[in-house]
């Protein structure tokens, strides 16, 4: 474990030590305000756009995240199935400021998707995603110091969710060709 474990003492080592950054901690690491930005930031750029071209530029965007999403979650789902890691709090004594999640610690599944949808994002508009970049951050770095996840666990969903985007915004050609007719569709139901 070496450095990772003591990176980990670190961080929460910060914990149990102050009520206003334990609460500030729990408020970052739920399930609920990252999720909601990281969701609502992209769903926004959907609508969003000075010109026709932009607007169609920000929805193959948020259709290729939303891609790179299934890719990062199914790479997750097949080293879980490889590869068990237990949490943190199984095996040592921590000062725990969540639940007790129950699946595997490596790669962290909020890490991988934050990451992900921030990298995404990033790829095809800047402001906004330097934003999300900063909540993947903020949320990935709370679920170390809360207790559920170590370092590298955060480094895995990291690389993992930034992979899966640059593969499906960058390197694949062929998700263009699918969202022009899906686009086209959508238009004619008022809905991008």
């Amino acid at each position: 474990m070496g450095w990772d474990w003591t990176l980990f003492r670190m961080a929460n080592g910060l914990a149990g030590r102050s009520h206003l950054l334990d609460t500030l901690v729990r408020f970052v690491m739920n399930d609920y305000w990252a999720t909601t930005m990281l969701v609502l930031l992209p769903f926004g750029l959907w609508f969003s756009g000075n010109s026709e071209s932009e607007r169609e530029r920000n929805q193959k965007g948020v259709l290729s995240t939303v891609m790179a999403l299934a890719m990062a979650n199914l790479v997750v789902k097949v080293i879980n199935l490889l590869y068990w890691r237990w949490r943190p709090f199984t095996h040592h004594d921590v000062t725990l400021l969540f639940y007790h999640p129950s699946d595997s610690s490596f790669p962290s599944n909020a890490a991988t998707v934050g990451f992900c949808i921030a990298a995404s994002v990033l790829l095809f508009n800047r402001r906004t995603g330097l934003v999300l970049l900063l909540i993947a951050c903020l949320f990935s770095v709370s679920r170390v110091v809360g207790g559920v996840h170590y370092p590298t666990d955060i480094l895995g969903g990291l690389i993992i969710g930034s992979a899966s985007a640059w593969l499906v915004q960058r390197q694949w050609r062929w998700p263009d060709r699918l969202w022009a007719p899906l686009l086209r569709w959508l238009r004619r139901l008022v809905l991008a």
